[in-house]
């Protein structure tokens, strides 16, 4: 009994766990399924965002720089005064204001943005430029770092990017990102001079997530600025250069793909900048979807492990009342079979042990009455079977008289009418005597059926005729005895008795899977009512009618998917009973087919 509750228990809380459980874990899936999506959507865009926000900032300070390039190239006047303030010459008054005013439009650059150190014009041949500060010497430290890289620029290229190392070893040592765009109609320069570690600070600000990292790369991967706790720059580096340069297969010149820094996950996008020509990378760790999934699932798990405590709590309570119902029936069990008088505590029909326990108590009341039906059946039974065997008697009896009969009027030496009626009658008792289970064919109904029908021409004169329509494919149709000697006797004794003149037709045909038989007799019918009497004694089943009653009720037996007989008549017309029944080719000596009568 431990063992049935035992998997009784395991089988309630896998039902409880199918309906509460696992929609739970659907809907973590579903949620987990959306989360991924939905972060790697947002990393993309973050990483577009922080791109899009360090260009549009950049952009304000090269685009200026650009600008002043144009302007210096587009007014006689200010190339006039730049030269002869870098050959040191005297300036005139207006000349002096017109320099102060170049300077101050290069000090608005510097004031306007923190990580701007200076910007400076310069013409190739003198050792001085003009900055934001005012003139200053090419030897100065602080503006030492953009002359280099202004003279390692080739004669083709028009914009130049690279870090410098400004005053290295000292304390005021500081890293630059220097800018150069050459002039159009001079030999000369237009510098900015960007603080990196300023700038640094401003795309850190800029980014869009705290797990995004931000580079600055050239042309050739080499690191320029970065933004965020940004390592493995090494790598990264390494990476940008072969994909750039389109040396190597990681990326196959996409725009964003999966990339892993110091063993981790991060996605990467990259876009580029033109005049002068690098790169701005963003890389987002994949931590931030781990994160991200953690933040939704928590609730959900939580849900889970709550639902996992509510399956084992409801499938303890709903074992533990099963099984106490259960051994309550059971002792009502065991005291219905001993005899004893069953106790049932009194309450309303609740569920289903209520219903099972209130059919035992009809049970227990109804045992007696039962047996005793049962005992009465019995011996009806016996009964039937005493007086069928009694009644095969009479019927041999008769067979034998009839043959005894036939040869004595062989012997009497008559016109041979007397001895062919007794033959016909003593071949009919012998076709009715014969294996009732065994089935013939609609050929061979018929012939006893003439026989019959000879018989009743010697009872009743010529006051009949009988017609016979027979379709040639059911005349091997397989039916069982005396199915059409019924209905031709009801029709000679009740419709057609009396009259001068009487017609009858057998008509048999076959419709689809079906044989169709109908006899049609021009006799006095009958009247709704008289109709609907005789059907309702062909129907009871309490009637020792020998006739449609009975073949009725071998019809049924026979073949219970069909309906029986069916009864038609009109008062003075005549009657039509048909009946159909499953058509099968005839076998001699083959099992019987539908039901034992």
């Amino acid at each position: 009994m431990k063992g049935m509750k035992r998997k009784f228990f395991l089988k309630r809380m896998w039902n409880f766990v199918v309906v509460m459980l696992i929609p739970a874990l659907l809907l973590v899936a579903v949620t987990t399924y959306m989360t991924l999506v939905t972060q790697m959507h947002r990393m993309t865009q973050d990483n577009e965002r922080g791109i899009e926000a360090v260009r549009s900032n950049i952009s304000l300070v090269l685009d200026s720089v650009l600008a002043q390039n144009s302007y210096m190239t587009g007014m006689t006047r200010t190339n006039m005064v730049l030269n002869k303030a870098l050959k040191r010459e005297s300036l005139a008054y207006t000349d002096a204001i017109y320099l102060r005013s170049l300077v101050s439009s290069l000090n608005s650059m510097t004031n306007a943005y923190d990580y701007v150190d200076s910007v400076l014009i310069y013409i190739d041949g003198y050792d001085r430029a003009l900055t934001s500060s005012g003139l200053v010497n090419l030897s100065a430290d602080d503006y030492s770092g953009w002359y280099s890289v202004y003279s390692s620029m080739s004669d083709a290229e028009r914009t130049c990017i690279a870090p410098v190392v400004v005053n290295a070893g000292k304390a005021s040592e500081r890293r630059q990102l220097v800018v150069c765009a050459r002039m159009l109609t001079m030999k000369g320069c237009v510098a900015v001079t960007l603080n990196i570690s300023h700038l640094q600070e401003i795309i850190a600000v800029l980014r869009p997530s705290d797990n995004q990292h931000l580079y600055l790369v050239d042309g050739s991967g080499r690191l320029l600025a970065k933004a965020g706790d940004a390592g493995a720059t090494e790598e990264l580096q390494n990476l940008m250069g072969k994909t750039l340069s389109g040396a190597g297969n990681t990326a196959e010149q996409e725009h964003e793909f999966w990339i892993k820094l110091d063993d981790r996950d991060c996605l990467l996008n990259w876009q580029s900048y033109q005049n002068p020509d690098f790169y701005i990378v963003s890389t987002i760790d994949r931590a931030m979807i781990l994160e991200k999934l953690g933040e939704r699932l928590m609730p959900l798990l939580l849900m889970a492990v709550v639902a996992l405590y509510a399956i084992v709590f409801l499938a303890y309570v709903n074992t533990k009342r099963s099984f106490d119902e259960i051994n309550l029936m059971l002792q009502m069990f065991e005291d219905a079979e001993a005899g004893r008088t069953i106790q049932r505590p009194r309450r309303k029909v609740n569920d289903e042990y209520d219903v099972i326990m209130n059919n035992i108590l009809m049970m227990f009341l109804n045992n007696t009455y039962l047996n005793i039906q049962l005992k009465e059946k019995q011996y009806r039974q016996q009964n039937a079977e005493l007086t069928a065997l009694q009644l095969q008697i009479n019927p041999h009896f008769l067979y034998n008289t009839l043959q005894t009969l036939d040869m004595e009027a062989r012997k009497l030496n008559d016109d041979g009418r007397i001895s062919a009626v007794v033959g016909y009658v003593s071949d009919i008792l012998k076709y009715s005597l014969t294996n009732p289970q065994k089935s013939v064919s609609l050929r061979e109904e018929l012939d006893y059926l003439k026989k019959y029908v000879e018989v009743q021409h010697y009872r009743f004169g010529d006051s009949f005729i009988i017609y016979y329509e027979v379709d040639d494919d059911v005349m091997d149709a397989e039916v069982f005895r005396l199915m059409l000697q019924p209905v031709v006797e009801n029709s000679l004794l009740h419709a057609l008795r009396g009259n001068e003149r009487g017609y009858m037709k057998v008509r048999a045909r076959r419709i689809g899977d079906k044989v169709n038989l109908r006899v049609i007799d021009n006799g006095d019918g009958m009247t709704r009512e008289e109709l609907e009497a005789l059907r309702k004694r062909i129907a009871d089943r309490n009637s020792r009618s020998i006739g449609l009653t009975n073949l009725d009720r071998r019809l049924r037996l026979r073949y219970p998917e069909e309906t029986g007989l069916r009864i038609c008549s009109i008062k003075n017309l005549g009657t039509s009973v048909s009946f159909c029944i499953p058509y099968k080719k005839y076998t001699p000596d083959a099992p019987q087919t539908g039901k034992t009568e």
